[in-house]
């Protein structure tokens, strides 16, 4: 037996314990009370005994009840106990039986905490990273919070790690400043660090690292989420793919908002800005951009440097310096998708590439970029060059005016029996009398 996949862990950086038993699960035959939605510790142990079935526990001072099934138990210390967290999965009499040997059978004086929230993954005895059970999900408060993070222990594609952030809440899906940060102050090393693959991050900021914000060799899904200010990138990934990115944001980082050398992986509605060294870029590998805005980086805004790159309806906008370009594709191709952009407003080219043959691209704007549209790319039979008349590019509104209205692809379907109105860009026009968004549109993500 282990901590099974159906716990539920709470984190709260400022007002939780280190030592806190910190999780339940709901999932339990008859469940008690969670006492781990609260700031401190349920019950302190300090006269735990064992039974002769070594998963059995009974305290003389605190008698166990239904209310504990499904709570855990951070055992501490103790002569002949194991120290962990474990699972309190059903209560006979005053004894409960946890969800594996807490030790040697017959040992007394054992000490440890029954629910209360965690302060933190990497604090306690026995550190919350290195306790995670495939499909387990915690929830992160938005409270004061600087913790270098590693994990170390794989989800799977039928049962994802997830690690989501509240404000007040749980699933309140909080935005900008509501959502928990990491913030790292300028503290050495990634913010966190992933060896392992199938997490998910939810409404999660990291900030302030000494090098990455999130680094990872494995494949990783983050929605509404925001990685900025660190020293190194945003996100680097190091090895392997299949990240996804939905909703977030990667600025003012030190080098590549979403870089490293590697990325596979696509990321829908982000923006990416105000980098260092550029917005994203995709060394080796293949890189999928859907409606993101990436704009005011230097050096350069998107790169790819011998994968596939296939971007529809993105905003492509003034990359900072003489020689910084919109796009940069060392080794296009055959392998080249670009439908739907707006180029505009770059300090070298729109495009730059190195194979004019072959190249999927059409229905693009090209405006204003400073050298010139295009460097060695081909010049897409429906490709416009006019102004996309930005509401406030300077304040990072890229809602466009009438000039690229329904001016992209698809238009007329086969048969033609069907007829689009798409536009050029990242960013849809409202027409009057539209329908708004439901209140909080993400909650369609989670």
């Amino acid at each position: 037996m282990a901590i099974p996949a159906t716990q539920v862990w709470e984190v709260r950086p400022t007002n939780g314990t280190a030592n806190a038993g910190g999780g339940f699960d709901p999932s339990v035959a008859s469940p008690g009370t969670d006492y781990s939605q609260q700031d401190a510790v349920q019950i302190a142990y300090t006269d735990l005994v064992i039974g002769g079935t070594t998963t059995r526990l009974t305290s003389a001072g605190n008698a166990f009840t239904s209310a504990h099934v499904g709570n855990t138990i951070a055992i501490t210390g103790g002569t002949g106990f194991t120290t962990g967290l474990y699972s309190v999965r059903s209560v006979s009499g005053s004894a409960a039986t946890m969800d594996r040997s807490v030790g040697t059978g017959g040992s007394t004086g054992g000490t440890g905490n029954l629910g209360g929230a965690r302060s933190g993954f990497t604090v306690g005895t026995t550190t919350l990273q290195a306790s995670l059970v495939a499909g387990n999900k915690t929830w992160v408060k938005n409270e004061a919070w600087n913790e270098a993070v590693s994990f170390t222990v794989a989800g799977s594609t039928t049962q994802p790690m997830v690690i989501e952030g509240y404000n007040t809440s749980r699933g309140d899906v909080p935005t900008g400043s509501s959502r928990p940060v990491n913030n790292r102050a300028s503290a050495a090393g990634d913010g966190i660090t992933l060896t392992v693959g199938n997490y998910r991050f939810y409404n999660i900021m990291v900030t302030a690292a000494g090098d990455a914000g999130v680094s990872t060799s494995s494949s990783i899904m983050m929605v509404n989420c925001r990685l900025y200010g660190n020293t190194g990138e945003g996100f680097e990934p190091t090895s392997g793919g299949g990240h996804t990115f939905i909703n977030c944001e990667f600025d003012t980082n030190g080098t590549q908002g979403v870089g490293g050398t590697q990325f596979l992986g696509t990321l829908l509605g982000c923006y990416s800005h105000d980098n260092t060294g550029g917005g994203t870029t995709a060394p080796n590998s293949q890189a999928t951009y859907l409606f993101c805005i990436f704009e005011a980086n230097s050096a350069y805004n998107v790169s790819e440097g011998g994968g596939t790159l296939q971007m529809l309806n993105c905003t492509v906008n003034g990359a900072v310096g003489a020689t910084a370009d919109g796009v940069i594709y060392t080794n296009n191709g055959t392998q080249t998708y670009l439908y739907n952009n707006i180029f505009s407003n770059n300090g070298r080219y729109g495009v730059n590439g190195n194979d004019v043959d072959g190249s999927q691209s059409n229905y693009n704007d090209f405006f204003g970029n400073t050298t010139a549209a295009r460097n060695n790319f081909v010049t897409g039979p429906n490709d416009l060059a006019l102004d996309p008349t930005f509401t406030n590019a300077g304040a990072g509104d890229f809602s466009i005016g009438t000039n690229l209205k329904a001016a992209g692809f698809p238009g007329t379907f086969p048969a033609g029996l069907s007829t689009g109105y798409l536009d050029i860009g990242a960013v849809q026009r409202q027409e009057s009398g539209g329908g708004g968004l439901a209140a909080n549109p993400l909650r369609g993500f989670l």
